[in-house]
């Protein structure tokens, strides 16, 4: 009894601390000044990129992790922010404009910023945060012949950050340039930047094609990839793109995709789709904003090349989930048996986002009735037309009514079933 005594006065002492404590440690934050540390910028203007168009000069960068949470003094990415730095040239006689929105249309304001992290310092030092955040912030407006820098705070994106920089001449002449920049974000190593594309395929295995060549080899593909022993089929190879790894990367970033990063452990490679002998070179991932449904885009690069360009083979699994991400932890992931959706998705997802250059579909693949699914080596059913589509990616802008369409076979209706 006497045991139980102590241990329940102990327990009400602490109930009687656990206020003084919680008012002691916001009185030490309320105390707390703001001190940002500077050195860093230097380095993240140091390795800016620059490009330049008509009377506009501009250089890039974005701060990784640590480097923002040193230049301002405030823990940004954990909040879903991310700098991005911009020194504007205005070589022009008039006054000039940068749209913001076009950066990131939901932009932050820096004293939204400051507000998100006031509970870290004093009153003072929130007040000190508001006036660094403000005075570092990029001017919207550049005087003739004047140079402006500063942060524009975005959204967090993973891996390559990609964004548009829109600037205006005010003049008379209204001149308008658009600069696109994709730039590599320090302490994020994506997926495929662990492969050596260079020396994946010696000069006597790779393979030089004309269109009407890789027509031709499409036919005698493999349909499917298989599991990591080689002796059960996983799901339809069904989309190809030509174009060089560059483009591509440039392509999905343009079109929303995200970059990913997986420990190559042994967990990964066995519930792997394969082909070429090796799990996917790159995979990327579109999120609808829940975890558990999203689109992954894998992507092994071939031996081929069509008149010098690469060609990637991959396939699109469309994770239709469950309702909660725990139920994919202990069931697996829950996925869309049409295939030709994620395939078809890819295609207008790339062509409305005006990466896609020419187009053309293939009577190559497997076809699968709907009412007579097949299974693929982790027993997730699925059906398809059995066609492929072949995509030649470009790096720049084309305009929706410029894609080509190729007529090699003509695309069947909807319903396989029959």
């Amino acid at each position: 009894m006497r045991i139980m005594y102590i241990m329940l006065n102990e327990r009400n002492g602490y109930a009687r601390l656990a206020p003084l404590f919680l008012l002691f440690t916001l009185a030490a934050c309320s105390l707390t000044p703001y001190s940002p540390d500077d050195i860093a910028a230097a380095a993240v203007q140091q390795r800016a990129q620059v490009q330049e168009e008509g009377v506009f000069r501009v250089r890039a960068s974005v701060p990784g992790v640590e480097e923002a949470k040193q230049i301002f003094g405030i823990p940004l990415y954990r909040r879903g922010i991310q700098p991005v730095w911009l020194e504007i040239s205005n070589l022009s006689s008039t006054r000039s404009r940068v749209l913001l929105s076009s950066i990131d249309p939901d932009y932050f304001a820096p004293f939204e910023v400051a507000y998100m992290h006031k509970k870290y310092f004093s009153k003072q030092g929130w007040q000190e945060m508001e006036k660094h955040l403000y005075r570092n912030a990029l001017p919207r407006q550049i005087a003739p012949g004047e140079t402006v820098s500063g942060y524009v705070f975005t959204h967090n994106d993973i891996g390559t950050k990609s964004f548009n920089v829109d600037i205006f001449d005010t003049g008379s002449n209204s001149r308008y340039e658009e600069f696109t920049f994709f730039i590599e974000v320090p302490g994020f190593k994506p997926d495929y930047a662990e492969v050596d594309f260079e020396t994946l395929y010696s000069a006597d295995e790779r393979v030089e094609l004309d269109n009407e060549g890789l027509r031709d080899m499409l036919k005698r593909f493999p349909c499917c990839t298989s599991d990591r022993s080689g002796d059960s089929l996983g799901m339809p190879v069904n989309v190809l793109l030509v174009a060089s790894g560059r483009d591509v990367l440039k392509a999905l970033l343009r079109a929303e995709w995200s970059e990913t990063t997986y420990e190559k452990d042994d967990n990964y490679l066995n519930n792997s789709s394969y082909l070429f002998n090796r799990p996917p070179d790159a995979v990327f991932r579109k999120s609808r904003g829940v975890k558990t449904e999203r689109n992954e885009l894998s992507l092994w690069l071939s031996p081929y090349r069509v008149d010098g360009r690469q060609v990637w083979m991959g396939q699109v699994k469309h994770a239709i989930g469950r309702r909660f991400q725990v139920g994919e932890w202990f069931f697996g992931t829950a996925l869309d048996p049409d295939v030709d959706d994620g395939r078809n998705y890819l295609m207008q997802n790339l062509w409305y986002s005006q990466s896609l250059e020419t187009v053309a579909f293939s009577a190559s693949g497997i076809a699968v009735a709907q009412n007579e699914p097949a299974l693929d080596f982790d027993q997730n059913p699925y059906f398809s037309d059995g066609f492929r589509i072949v995509m030649w990616i470009s790096g720049s802008p084309v305009a929706l009514v410029e894609t080509r369409s190729l007529k090699w076979d003509l695309k069947p209706n909807r319903d396989v079933s029959e």
